[in-house]
């Protein structure tokens, strides 16, 4: 019997021998998850790069945008400045023949080759713009502190300038298209409304351009 059935001892001894070599595969499936995640890690910094270079261009875009924006008003703020200069200096050719220029029309007053009315009624801006405008003239356009003290009202009456916010950029410009270059606002707080007029004490506030409570002063060039 004992021939026929080897010892049984061996087989532990076996198992023992396949054992180690399990090793190499543990040390593989080792190295592939480090190496996973080695790139994962590599993978999510330049993911986070290309995000940050995506949103620096972006910026960069949008600040040009702005910058080319800012430089077109500019330019169109330097050309109304250029206007106002060469109105200006117009006026102050009138000025020099003002002795050769014709006398203005009865109500009317001269001042630097102009004429100039102060109305005796109240209508609104439009209104006040249209009756001007019916005269030949336009709503007084004040372009020097010199024309400014010519015109301070000597009552305490507001009267109406041809000053109105044009949309949509919301910049008050004189009717001829320019950009005031002298100013005289009461406060910063005086020019949040449309339409601009002359108060009592000289200075320049704006209220809505449909109130009525208002006169006006009308403007023409003297005839030389």
């Amino acid at each position: 019997m004992e021939g026929k059935y080897p010892p049984i001892q061996g087989k532990p001894a076996q198992r023992d021998q396949r054992l180690p070599q399990d090793d190499p595969w543990k040390f593989f499936c080792l190295a592939m998850t480090l190496m996973l995640l080695l790139f994962d890690l590599i993978l999510g910094v330049v993911l986070a790069e290309v995000l940050l270079f995506s949103n620096k261009m972006q910026e960069d875009l949008k600040q040009m945008d702005i910058q080319f924006v800012q430089g077109l008003a500019d330019a169109g703020h330097e050309r109304d400045i250029v206007w106002g200069e060469v109105f200006r200096q117009t006026e102050a050719v009138r000025a020099g023949n003002e002795s050769s220029c014709e006398p203005c029309h009865e109500n009317w007053t001269a001042f630097q080759g102009s004429c100039y009315q102060f109305s005796t009624q109240e209508l609104s801006w439009f209104k006040a713009k249209d009756h001007c405008a019916e005269k030949g003239a336009h709503l007084v356009i004040i372009n020097s502190q010199a024309e400014q003290k010519f015109l301070s009202p000597k009552e305490n009456n507001g009267y109406w300038i041809g000053l109105r916010k044009q949309y949509p950029k919301g910049i008050h410009k004189w009717q001829d298209g320019s950009v005031p270059t002298f100013i005289n606002w009461r406060d910063t707080r005086s020019s949040h409304y449309d339409c601009a007029f002359l108060m009592g004490s000289g200075s320049w506030s704006s209220t809505t351009c449909y109130a009525y409570w208002y006169h006006w002063i009308c403007e023409k060039p003297q005839v030389c």
